[in-house]
């Protein structure tokens, strides 16, 4: 999902920029002042409001004016919150507020998160099928192997289930390292498989190409073809 699509989902409503801020403001580096202070600025701007009066936010915050000015600063220091100038209709400067750094900072984190989450799940993947692998091989793998299982998912971008499918398939044909199973995923990737079912077809097309072949070749060795 790219960010000017994700922009749009917080300009419709579609991520909720309030709940969105309630639980995640100390993830995004905020205390809970500054948190509050986003979410009454939010709700003004909601209000169809491009003005931001300081003892308007004085009287929702509860702070003193110096206070509230102080934290508002904060929030423009932190890229949260930013300032413009423009023409009226009458053709006098105004000043507006824009909520639009604190959307870029919300995309950046869920992104981030996002990231993160995959990461985690990777991580996880890994440490399985190295734990596999290490039992069906009877034992450690090597640093070496390790790096090159790593490279599979985070350089070649092999789906789990196709590695998974190839370490059956290595283990099958009674070849325990990880240079045979390469040698398939790089045979399977030449072949343009992406899919589990995809290699599942080829695999199967194998195996019917080396039936017919026995089949004919029972067929030559019968007493009446000779």
């Amino acid at each position: 999902m790219n960010n000017s699509l994700m922009l749009k989902m917080i300009k419709d409503n579609l991520i909720n920029v309030k709940d969105y801020l309630i639980n995640n403001y100390k993830r995004m580096g905020l205390n809970e002042q500054e948190a509050m202070m986003l979410i009454h600025i939010y709700n003004i701007s909601q209000l169809g409001e491009d003005f931001l009066s300081i003892y308007q936010l004085q009287d929702k915050m509860a702070l003193e004016f110096v206070e509230c000015s102080n934290l508002v600063y904060q929030l423009v220091q932190k890229n949260l919150l930013a300032f413009e100038m423009e023409i009226d209709e009458k053709g006098k400067q105004k000043e507006k507020f824009t909520l639009e750094p604190l959307f870029n900072e919300i995309i950046k984190d869920i992104l981030t998160e996002n990231i993160n989450i995959i990461t985690k799940e990777q991580d996880h993947m890994i440490s399985s099928i190295i734990a596999f692998l290490e039992q069906e091989f009877g034992r450690t793998l090597s640093p070496f192997e390790i790096e090159m299982l790593r490279t599979w998912f985070e350089q070649d971008n092999y789906d789990v289930e196709i590695i998974k499918l190839a370490i059956k398939e290595a283990l099958l044909a009674g070849a325990y390292n990880l240079k045979y199973i390469d040698r398939i995923l790089i045979n399977w990737k030449q072949r343009n498989l992406k899919t589990k079912e995809e290699v599942a077809e080829y695999l199967n097309s194998i195996k019917r190409y080396e039936k017919s072949k026995d089949i004919k070749q029972e067929e030559r060795n019968l007493p009446w073809t000779k």
